[in-house]
């Protein structure tokens, strides 16, 4: 009577375990489906506007399609868990991984980082559910607890340390990827020559100006002209985003900087025309 007992407390147990590693991969799906949705809004949306980089909103059509896919896996990998725990455990820990880069391409034309940010909380959840049934709770417990795969008398004290444990992980594995997303931020904006960061920068202008930011705007020409004080179009850009803040004085003094810029240009282009 007692074993039957014992018995009945593990099933339940693992019972428990299989339920938290379905809830928290499910949390991650759903949350996957609002990124993807968000992504797909933001994309239409910029499609629609004239200041919107076309290449901004096809990529991110392609990413919010990815997230899309990504989150629908997901999903289909925790339905999948009762059945097959290593299938289902592969495919919910590629469901979280794969999010990452997708989100960074999708935004390479501006900020990856961000990209890469806004697939965090899906992608933990689900890469957490992927390796926590990749490892299978029962390892996991005997690693934390020292109790084997075999134990049925299971304290409430002890699932309370598991459950803080796996809790614990998650946290680790978000400050784990956003190091990671910062090292390969890091290292791809150490390899851009001013042309690339003028180009970023000038999406990043006409993302914000679709988004009525005009004061983001003016920074990202203010970054341009930072490194190069010639560039015509970041000044004439300028003075129109400093028009649409109501700054008429600062926009005169930026359209004068850009006519003048022009008109030693040409000057220029005629001298050399004549030699």
């Amino acid at each position: 009577m007692k074993n039957d007992e014992r018995m009945a407390n593990q099933g339940n147990s693992d019972r428990l375990d299989r339920l938290t590693i379905r809830a928290i991969s499910l949390l991650g799906s759903l949350l996957g489906l609002l990124i993807a949705a968000s992504h797909l809004l933001a994309s239409n949306e910029g499609m629609s506007s004239p200041h919107a980089a076309g290449s901004w909103s096809a990529l991110g059509q392609i990413g919010g399609a990815a997230f899309l896919f990504l989150a629908l896996a997901g999903t289909a990998g925790s339905a999948l868990y009762a059945r097959g725990q290593k299938k289902a455990a592969w495919i919910i820990l590629f469901s979280g991984l794969s999010g990452f880069p997708v989100g960074y391409i999708a935004w390479m034309n501006y900020v990856g980082l961000l990209g890469w940010a806004a697939w965090l909380p899906s992608g933990v959840l689900l890469t957490a559910a992927g390796l926590l049934a990749l490892i299978t709770p029962e390892r996991l417990r005997f690693k934390i607890l020292g109790q084997d795969e075999e134990a049925a008398d299971r304290k409430p004290i002890d699932q309370a340390i598991f459950v803080g444990s796996v809790l614990a992980g998650i946290g680790c594995l978000t400050v784990l990827f956003l190091v990671l997303g910062f090292l390969v931020f890091s290292a791809e904006d150490s390899l851009k020559d001013d042309a690339s960061r003028d180009r970023e920068d000038f999406e990043n202008a006409e993302l914000a100006a679709s988004m009525g930011r005009w004061d983001k705007s003016v920074e990202a020409y203010d970054d341009i002209l930072a490194r190069n004080q010639s560039n015509i179009q970041a000044w004439e850009q300028r003075a129109y985003a400093l028009e649409k803040l109501g700054k008429s004085q600062e926009a005169e003094e930026s359209r004068e900087r850009a006519q003048q810029l022009d008109s030693q240009n040409r000057g220029l282009h005629e001298q050399n025309s004549t030699k």
